[in-house]
């Protein structure tokens, strides 16, 4: 019997189960009611609005309301496109939406972190995550540098009541000079202060286990990112993908999960993908 498949089909009919419970619901057996998780995303399932960032740009009202028709409730900011935050939160707000991270370059982080609190503290945003790092960025004393600095913005941010973090691609689990930098991040930022965003694509295509990282470094990981991914590396519609979520989200208070932001960087049609990935996750 092929678990990966037990889970997926196990999941499409509804249930979010333990490993045991998933392997005797499957069978016909009933699962206690010990076993059961639910959903951990319910009523607060997320987009990280990169996946629209072409649409949001030309017209994010109507990106907030097909949103919010779909389901999606919290909103994951990567930009405001010129658009003024005081108007955007405005129409949020009319859509019953909210938004509780929000991504924030390296350079504000640096520089600008005053004007980054001040517009999150505008939005009802808790959590400000550096996204990505650009090439001449990683190098191992860079990346001491940025968990220095991520420990140092913290006392601004948490006297405002929020907390700064990190979202990790491939590339920080990379192997430079005997040590990965991923490694460094998490050893050197005050785990009471800074947060970790967990992309589930990146991380699968880096070869890592999310549930390796969360039992060894467990309540560190308060936002993810959902994302699949083909055998081939593509990314897809959740569900459609080899990612097991079932799994994942099983371990989601383990791993610390407050914030899950469904993603496609590439997406043809962020429409049509958001609408079959919400569906997948709640069917």
């Amino acid at each position: 019997m092929n678990l990966q498949s037990v889970n997926r089909r196990c999941f499409l009919e509804g249930g979010l189960l333990g490993s045991m419970a998933l392997l005797a619901a499957c069978n016909g057996g009933a699962p206690s009611r010990d076993t059961a998780v639910i959903r951990p995303y319910t009523d607060k399932l997320g987009m990280q609005l990169y996946t629209f960032r072409t649409e949001f740009e030309s017209d994010y009202e109507s990106v907030l309301k097909t949103l919010s028709e779909m389901g999606y409730r919290d909103l994951e900011f990567a930009g405001y496109f010129e658009h003024d935050p005081k108007a955007v939160k405005t129409s949020m707000d009319a859509l019953g939406l909210i938004s509780n991270s929000t991504h924030v370059q390296l350079a504000d982080m640096r520089d600008n972190f005053d004007a980054s609190v001040e517009r999150a503290a505008l939005m009802g945003q808790s959590k400000l995550i550096i996204p990505w790092l650009a090439p001449e960025e990683r190098t191992l004393d860079n990346y001491k540098a940025i968990a220095d600095l991520l420990n140092e913005r913290s006392g601004l941010a948490n006297a405002a009541g929020m907390t700064v973090g990190y979202h990790n691609h491939e590339f920080e689990f990379e192997t430079v000079d005997g040590e990965v930098p991923y490694d460094i991040l998490l050893e050197r930022t005050d785990p009471n202060a800074v947060t970790m965003e967990l992309d589930f694509y990146w991380a699968h295509i880096a070869g890592i286990d999310p549930l390796d990282l969360f039992r060894k470094t467990p309540g560190r990981f308060s936002a993810c990112h959902i994302k699949d991914t083909s055998n081939t590396g593509d990314m897809v519609n959740i569900g459609d993908g080899v990612i097991d979520f079932v799994a994942i989200m099983a371990e989601a208070e383990i791993a610390g999960l407050e914030c899950f932001y469904v993603e496609n960087d590439n997406a043809s049609d962020p429409t049509a993908f958001a609408k079959a990935s919400f569906e997948f996750l709640n069917s």
